[in-house]
């Protein structure tokens, strides 16, 4: 193959990477609150968050940390927010309520893969899809550690990667702020459903 001819592939194959795109979309599982902040209760009490969310093993430091740093950071802001809680903290100390905090991210590893490497091969022409389904859930205890109730609430998440999906990107909200609103929508529809079913 010719000198031209190889620098003509690279510079194709620079140009398609450069202009793949990655978009992050929502699904439907979740609906918000009715109303938000909630209705303030006569008489608050504090509440510590235990937060631990699914690293997968192999997860570098660096990334498991923003991940905790992530899913810990949305919990406490839902439940700031809530206006429910006189104090809301994520260590551990004397709280009136603890609120222990699981999540988890269920996808078909195999067949994201594989879509993956049939876009790559392709150079981005054929798409690459990925699903899976972040799930979370809450129990929360009384002071002496004794279970009161528990909640588990979902919502599903697509990522579309393809040549020129760069193009709609402008017009999407970035990954990292998909992912802050679905933990923050999280804590909030549980927060709701355990106030409807007297856990706080």
């Amino acid at each position: 193959m010719g000198i031209k001819r190889c620098l003509a592939l690279s510079a194709v194959l620079i140009l398609s990477a450069m202009a793949t795109g990655c978009i992050l979309v929502r699904g439907d599982l979740l609906q918000p609150p009715a109303k938000w902040p909630l209705d303030k209760p006569s008489g608050t009490k504090s509440i510590a968050l235990v937060v631990k969310p699914q690293i997968e093993s192999g997860t570098p430091p660096d990334r498991a940390e923003k991940i905790t740093h992530l899913v810990e950071g949305q919990a406490q802001k839902a439940y700031t927010d809530s206006t429910l809680f006189n104090q809301v903290s994520v260590k551990t100390e004397p709280s009136d309520v603890i609120a222990d905090i699981r999540t988890s991210e269920d996808s078909n590893n195999a067949l994201n893969f594989i879509s993956g490497f049939i876009c790559g091969y392709s150079m981005g022409i054929i798409p690459a899809y990925g699903k899976a389904t972040v799930t979370m859930q809450t129990v929360f205890r009384d002071a002496s550690g004794k279970e009161i109730g528990s909640i588990n609430k979902s919502e599903s998440v697509s990522m579309w990667m393809q040549l020129f999906l760069v193009a709609a990107m402008p017009f999407r909200d970035d990954m990292n702020v998909v992912m802050r609103e679905i933990y923050y929508d999280l804590n909030r529809v549980t927060l709701e459903e355990a106030r409807t079913l007297g856990y706080l």
